[in-house]
């Protein structure tokens, strides 16, 4: 009997401890998730630029992305996609009154291709105002309101911060090339 409970009360410890490993894996899939979906949204907008033959206007905040394609028949901005942390599936990443994963904002510039590390200095703390990427029908992008691109074909960083462990946050990056290609670095710190 004494042998029965002893095996009870460790198989008891192990679901316990299992259960707090399935929540964190459970946090990092939201949050690569929605960093995928970020990425998705700007691949989109650049894509409906070239193929639609107009301006798409990517809208960056703290908690989402959402892109518009101008209408030249109407003369009217329509949204054509968008990524947001109130999503249902993102519960964990956006907890709380300071949700642990935000958008930092764009920054100017990239990395070559070939340069996997040394990306610079993050953004101290999610965005506080909108941040706006145009492209064009020919698949290049500017800054309009020259807010984080300031030297024109240089490219621009979005960087998503993860900050569930205050001391140590990590981020996301997705880079914008000044052609349009966008590429995307998880898990730096």
């Amino acid at each position: 009997m004494i042998e029965m409970m002893v095996v009870l009360a460790v198989v008891a410890a192990l679901g316990a401890v299992a259960a707090v490993g399935f929540r964190r894996n459970e946090f990092s899939n939201q949050r690569a998730r929605f960093t995928a979906d970020v990425e998705g949204v700007l691949v989109q907008a650049r894509n409906a630029a070239v193929d639609q033959q107009t301006q798409v206007r990517v809208a960056v905040d703290a908690n989402q992305v959402v892109i518009t394609a101008f209408d030249t028949t109407t003369n009217v901005w329509n949204i054509v996609g968008r990524a947001a942390l109130e999503n249902s599936n993102a519960s964990l990443i956006t907890a709380g009154g300071s949700p642990p994963v935000c958008i930092y904002g764009f920054t100017s510039g990239v990395l070559p291709p070939s340069r996997t590390e040394g990306h610079g200095d993050p953004p101290t703390d999610c965005a506080a105002g909108t941040q706006t990427l145009v492209f064009e029908a020919d698949g290049r992008f500017s800054d309009p309101a020259n807010a984080f691109n300031a030297a024109p074909n240089a490219g621009a960083t979005l960087w998503i911060g993860d900050r569930s462990i205050p001391t140590s946050p990590r981020y996301a990056l997705i880079q914008v090339y000044p052609g349009g290609l966008v590429r995307t670095w998880e898990g730096l710190e």
